[in-house]
């Protein structure tokens, strides 16, 4: 390597490649490998015995743990889905019932106009029928003055 003949970025290059040959070198190997493992399995298990000791921690001062959190968030978003699905249900009914209201109204017009026409009908009938009793009431007057 000449670092003043070369630019800093061949430079760097080279210096990566260099040290990634000596990690490479240094890590290939099977006492790395088991040292490595048993390092590894070190840490999960200390991994495991705080997890153990935290969740007891939080059971004693009656703290909420992560799964109580998950399970909570879990509730939580079918609550919300569920207020969404009762939003729009009761959306949908305020909307059938504005149209129900509005078919009501028209029928109610209908049979208010319908009810008119028919007091009208019913007047003249009665009317009519007046008329008529009258008219046989004058004719039994005359027959009966006739017969006297």
């Amino acid at each position: 390597m000449e670092p003043r003949h070369q630019d800093p970025e061949n430079f760097y290059k080279e210096l990566e490649k260099e040290w990634n040959k000596r990690i490479h070198a240094y890590t290939n190997s099977r006492t790395f490998t088991r040292a490595f493992g048993k390092t590894l399995d070190k840490h999960l298990d200390y991994i495991v015995i705080q997890r153990k000791l935290i969740n007891n921690l939080l059971t004693v001062y009656d703290v909420p743990n992560k799964d109580e959190f998950v399970t909570l968030a879990g509730k939580k978003v079918d609550c919300v889905e569920r207020v969404d699905n009762l939003e729009e249900t009761i959306y949908e009914l305020k909307m059938n019932l504005e149209k129900n209201n509005t078919v009501l109204k028209k029928l109610n017009n209908s049979l208010l106009d319908l009810l008119s026409l028919i007091e009208g009908e019913v007047k003249n009938i009665k009317k009519s029928k007046i008329k008529t009793l009258e008219k046989e009431l004058e004719e039994l007057k005359f027959i009966f003055k006739d017969k006297k």
